[in-house]
Order: C-alpha cells, then sequence, then structure tokens
C-alpha cells in the first residue's frame, strides 16, 4: 500500500496465480484505476492519496475477486460479504 498508515482499502496490489484449470486469464495486471483517473501522478502527492486512500471506483471491490474464485471452486455463491458480481476481466 503506498501510504500504509492509512489504512486505506484502495490500490492495493493482489496477485492471483495459478487456477489455469479454473478458466483464469494469466500474464495481464488489472488497473480498476487507471480507466477512472487516466493516469497516475505521484508528483501530486494529494492526488495520489486521494487514490491510494479510498477506492477510486466504487464497484472494484476485492470481495468480488474472492466471489469470482469461489465460484471457480465450484461453490454455489451468489454473493461474498460486499460483493456486487465477479471479474470477468480475470476470466478467459
Amino acid at each position: 500500500m503506498a501510504y500504509g498508515h492509512s489504512h486505506g482499502n484502495a490500490n492495493l496490489p493482489t496477485i492471483l496465480a495459478g487456477g489455469r484449470a479454473l478458466g483464469y486469464k494469466h500474464g495481464q495486471h488489472v488497473d480498476f484505476n487507471l480507466p477512472k483517473i487516466g493516469q497516475y501522478n505521484v508528483a501530486d502527492a494529494n492526488s495520489h492519496y486521494r487514490v491510494c486512500s479510498r477506492p477510486v471506483d466504487d464497484n472494484a471491490r476485492l470481495s468480488n475477486l474472492l466471489l469470482t474464485m469461489v465460484q471457480r471452486a465450484d461453490v454455489e455463491s451468489s454473493q461474498f460479504q460486499d460483493s456486487l458480481g465477479s471479474v470477468s476481466k480475470v476470466l478467459v
């Protein structure tokens, strides 16, 4: 996390490794902030802090990825905590 002292839950790097047999796409970096902000500007600390301290895209939730993972593991579930749906960007 860029600003660990804030305990913000945005801009959290997460690695999903393995699972080719489960239909995951590999070799990609998915960034849910970039489409909303256009580019990162680390020279402007205040704008960069806003990106790191709270979600830029309210629909980009870690719980969506967790829901996708349990569904691919054949666990019947339509929701995981506050998820809004599965993450199609990581699926083949």
